[in-house]
């Protein structure tokens, strides 16, 4: 369980939120062993970084054989540690990890060759230019609780492919999941130091964020995001943050009712809404399947089962702790007071024995609740119902977040019209939540929900030195914009910008200034660099 070989000063207990039995202790992390990590991931990078991409993609694809032959296990311990679903802890949990190993290791080599880019300026022919992706060095990861596996792991994967070293601080909410992350990948033969983790709390993450890292990735809250960026400024680390959302689902009249309703159901309280992609809200435009549509998500959110994940029939598991499950009763207790109805749900159900809240439907509400404002983090779906596309988006679009949004329609033309005016980083149309599993698809928001792409080629891109080298011999052709300058270099700059980007009567003069006067004063630049005399000069 130790991941460094330095002794931890403290532990700290994982809990079962779902009976709120200990599942073990694990060691709290301090400076020395923060500080050790990172020194060693650097020492590391040094013959990381000149490991050829197919090696690496070699021990990637043996990551997945083993995460697929310990898939069991994992998901078993997913669900142990922050309450899902096996269903879930196989689905969302390991199948994007080892989509990634897949994606990795047949298009990064590809995705990361050499650029070379053509130079459209005649004055810039004799250069060749190369856009070449190179590692950073030391990347820190701090993970949420929420996808304990999936999120880190998927990062770590993209980092290493690419040369990097990884230091990963898992949540405390789930370091056991965290500290077999780094189990596997030293398991798959990884070298030692390419990823190790460092578990602990806040003044854990708080060594990290402030330590020499070359990228730091946080997903988490706002307040989190702030003090990361905060501590990051120290060494100017370059971060990447997902901080989470208030994710509007916008149905249109003539969306399927049954299809809509499924969706919406899975997209709201799957893992017990603890997603930062959940759907949060629900504007439906007002139409014949309106009442049908709002009847059908009660009557199904009705049956949704609410248990522990030892049931294979549970749909809703727990919530990650107390605090979480007193915000999301807090929400719905105020949203109830100040008019809002449940259709089903809306109470806590402490006899399960852990910190459980039933599946809740919630109708009469609006902006000025705070359920309808602030990330809820819980299985609570509340609707509006609206009166065109326009109201809406507007509503959708009045938020401090901007992550995600699903629309929802049968006319696919017109949905995809509402998806480009919502100002979020990712649209869905008639599905939710699936895009953060695929490696193929970028990752994140706008506003307070972070900034920074992870996942496809923009995430390789956001873990890589993009470096622009130019080449270009030695004594070749004459460099018009060198010393010295001249009345003739004037004339000659003022002929190129008509030449090129004037008027077409302008042109042919252009030509001439241009081409005369460079010619002209190509020989005197040599002869006034060497402090020659020149004609221009004995005048």
């Amino acid at each position: 369980m130790v991941v460094s070989k330095l002794e931890a000063a403290s532990t700290f207990e994982s809990f079962n939120p779902a009976t709120k039995q200990s599942l073990g202790r694990v060691p709290q992390m301090g400076e020395a062993e923060v500080a050790a990590a990172v020194d060693k991931a650097w020492k590391t990078f040094e013959n990381w970084q000149l490991t050829s991409f197919s090696k690496r993609a070699k021990l990637v694809m043996k990551f997945r054989q083993l995460l697929a032959s310990k898939a069991d296990e994992l998901a078993k311990l997913i669900s142990e540690e922050v309450g899902k679903p096996l269903p879930e802890a196989y689905l969302s949990e390991l199948c994007g990890p080892l989509d990634t190993c897949v994606w990795l290791a047949e298009n990064s080599e590809r995705l990361l060759a050499d650029q070379p880019v053509a130079l459209t300026n005649p004055l810039l022919s004799s250069k060749q230019s190369i856009i070449a992706f190179e590692p950073l060095g030391v990347v820190g990861i701090i993970s949420p609780w929420n996808y304990p596996f999936a999120i880190p792991t998927m990062t770590a994967l993209m980092a290493i492919m690419l040369g990097n070293t990884v230091v990963l601080k898992p949540s405390e909410k789930s370091p056991l999941v965290g500290i077999k992350i780094g189990e596997l990948f030293a398991e798959a033969g990884f070298p030692d130091g390419v990823i190790q983790v460092v578990t602990g709390g806040s003044s854990t993450g708080k060594l990290l964020s402030k330590a020499n890292l070359s990228k730091l990735i946080f997903t988490g809250s706002v307040e989190g995001g702030k003090a990361v960026m905060a501590q990051a400024s120290e060494h100017l680390t370059p971060v990447t943050l997902e901080l989470g959302g208030k994710d509007a689902a916008i149905v249109l009249p003539d969306a399927p009712v049954e299809w809509t309703a499924r969706g919406l159901l899975w997209g709201a309280f799957t893992n017990a809404g603890q997603a930062c992609a959940s759907v949060e809200r629900v504007y439906i435009i007002k139409g014949k399947n309106s009442d049908k549509l709002v009847e059908t998500l009660t009557t199904m959110a009705g049956k949704l089962k609410l248990g522990p994940a030892t049931d294979p029939l549970t749909d809703v598991g727990p919530l990650i702790d107390q605090g979480q499950l007193d915000r999301v009763s807090e929400h719905v207790r105020e949203a109830i007071a100040a008019g809002a109805k449940a259709l089903t749900g809306g109470k806590e159900r402490s006899d399960l024995g852990g910190y459980f809240f039933e599946p809740t439907i919630l109708t009469g509400v609006n902006h000025t609740m705070r359920i309808m404002r602030e990330e809820t983090f819980g299985p609570i779906m509340p609707i509006m119902i609206v009166d065109s596309e326009d109201q809406a988006v507007e509503l959708a679009n009045d938020s401090e977040y901007g992550l995600t949004a699903t629309v929802w329609a049968g006319k696919l033309n017109r949905a995809e019209c509402v998806a480009r005016d919502l100002t979020v980083g990712t649209v869905l149309i008639n599905d939710c939540l699936f895009s953060h599993a695929t490696p193929q698809l970028p990752w994140g928001g706008l506003k307070k929900s972070g900034f920074g792409k992870g996942h496809s080629i923009f995430g390789l891109h956001d873990l890589c030195n993009i470096k622009h080298i130019s080449i270009d011999a030695a004594g070749g052709a004459h460099r018009v914009w060198w010393y010295p300058y001249s009345s003739s270099k004037i004339k000659m700059a003022q002929g190129g910008i008509q030449l090129m980007h004037g008027k077409l009567s302008k042109r042919t003069a252009g030509l001439v200034n241009f081409v005369g006067n460079m010619f002209t004063d190509a020989p005197k630049q040599v002869s006034k660099i060497k402090g020659e005399s020149s004609p221009e000069k004995a005048e």
